[in-house]
């Protein structure tokens, strides 16, 4: 048997109750679920609660999570501050047909802390964060071209899922990649409104900027890339399009659904770089589903329902709702700059355990991330962009990612994960001594 088939059978063992879950949803829901990103072979596991930092499942098995809702749970589960502004919310009502005073509030501290935002508007998704952000932008310019990166993920709709996981044999050159399209039920059309470059290539990200200079309604870009395993962009990466963008007076989108741990103001405040829009989720709701958009008021003044005719649709029954505002004020105004710093200390902490590990056990891998973002590698190059990325060996991250889920620990199903702020540097030394147990099965000592 191969270490793969090994840890796979030792999950099914553990987890009878997780197949029999699998089974009886797949009856009624597509894979067994409504999100791919949390779906595995042979079977996810099917939570029943979460407390801090574990998770339990139908089996009662408990594990120590690292995921944390895809990087949204910044305080853990159930952190008592979140979930007493939640009771104090229900009792006034979970939802209204108007505006609500937590959404103010809400608002404020976004656009205190975010040097980029001057306005800003909720939605209920990061998809829809970055949708409303391309119409924005599109609306403002007059034009239909997008940049975005090879690689990057920003969202589940035709205008931006291209070009987030092609084969490299379809893309193109390296430099000038080829924008795909991702799968079927796309709009084949919206590959030519998708312009491609490649990530942390200053260069030729600018050479294709300015050939495109005159269609361009916008560039995007994640500053940490969650997408390859959450790799950060060189900094002269990002300013290198800050400054061709202003140049040429095309406005730049910072996704920061993802980085926004970086730091109280997000990734512009940690690289001290300023976009013209910023794209908003995750760690804003506390927990519940949500996203925004914000930014110059020049832009966002679009949305004003005020200028009559010419203002830009925006509605959405759940859009600015009470319940998420109450979690998000409540995860924001803990989020304080001392919070942010522990939280990378930590990150960086986990990042250097593994990379002692990886030299001592020779184990041809590798780990990136920034802040509180972590990811496992499994290739002997440096991850980078997209091209890099791609060399992973795939069998290898399955065996790992399903061998921690035997010794009790949870991350995404691509190996990547977060530190939340009230994982303790135990757990951190339990993730490394996990990941130990698992590499030495897989033949490494």
């Amino acid at each position: 048997m191969s270490a793969l088939d090994v840890e796979i059978a030792a999950y099914e063992q553990a987890n009878p109750g997780s197949r029999s879950m699998h089974e009886r949803a797949s009856a009624v829901l597509p894979g067994g679920d409504s999100r791919n990103s949390i779906f595995w072979n042979p079977f996810p596991i099917y939570v029943t609660h979460a407390e801090g930092t574990k998770l339990t499942d139908v089996d009662g098995n408990t594990r120590t999570d690292f995921v944390n809702n895809m990087t949204t749970l910044i305080m853990g589960h159930r952190h008592p501050d979140v979930v007493r502004a939640l009771h104090e919310q229900v009792d006034h009502g979970v939802s209204y047909p108007a505006p609500s005073p937590p959404v103010i509030r809400w608002g404020e501290i976004l656009c205190e802390r975010v040097p980029s935002v001057e306005k800003i508007r909720f939605v209920n998704s990061g998809t829809e964060a970055t949708l409303n952000a391309i119409r924005a932008v599109r609306a403002y310019t007059g034009k239909t071209l997008i940049a975005k990166c090879e690689g990057a993920y920003h969202g589940n709709h035709d205008a931006i899922q291209i070009s987030v996981t092609p084969p490299v044999d379809e893309a193109g050159e390296a430099e000038n990649p080829e924008p795909v399209v991702m799968f079927p039920g796309i709009n084949p059309g919206a590959a030519d409104d998708i312009v491609i470059m490649p990530y942390n290539d200053s260069e030729a990200a600018e050479r294709i900027i300015r050939s495109h200079a005159e269609d361009l309604a916008a560039v995007i870009v994640e500053p940490i890339n969650g997408q390859c395993g959450m790799v950060p962009a060189r900094t002269e990466f990002l300013q290198t399009l800050r400054d061709v963008t202003s140049e040429l007076d095309i406005p730049l989108i910072f996704d920061e659904v993802i980085s926004f741990r970086a730091a109280s103001g997000g990734a512009q405040e940690w690289y001290g770089i300023t976009p013209d829009m910023t794209c908003f989720g995750k760690v804003i709701g506390g927990g519940l589903p949500v996203g925004a958009f914000g930014g110059k008021e020049e832009i966002m003044s679009l949305w004003d329902p005020n200028h009559g005719a010419d203002f830009v649709q925006h509605a959405g029954t759940f859009n600015g709702n009470p319940m998420t505002a109450a979690a998000g004020v409540a995860t924001l105004e803990l989020l304080t700059p001392e919070v942010y710093a522990e939280l990378e200390r930590k990150g960086d902490k986990l990042r250097q355990m593994i990379r002692d590990l990886i030299a001592e056990l020779e184990v041809p891998m590798g780990v990136t991330g920034a802040a509180s973002l972590f990811s496992l590698q499994f290739t002997t190059e440096t991850v980078t962009d997209y091209r890099s990325f791609a060399t992973n060996d795939k069998e290898m991250l399955q065996t790992v990612f399903t061998g921690l889920l035997n010794e009790g620990i949870l991350m995404s199903n691509r190996c990547a994960g977060n530190v939340s702020a009230v994982h303790t540097d135990e757990d951190l030394k339990d993730f490394v001594s996990a990941l130990r147990r698992v590499l030495v099965r897989a033949g490494y000592a």
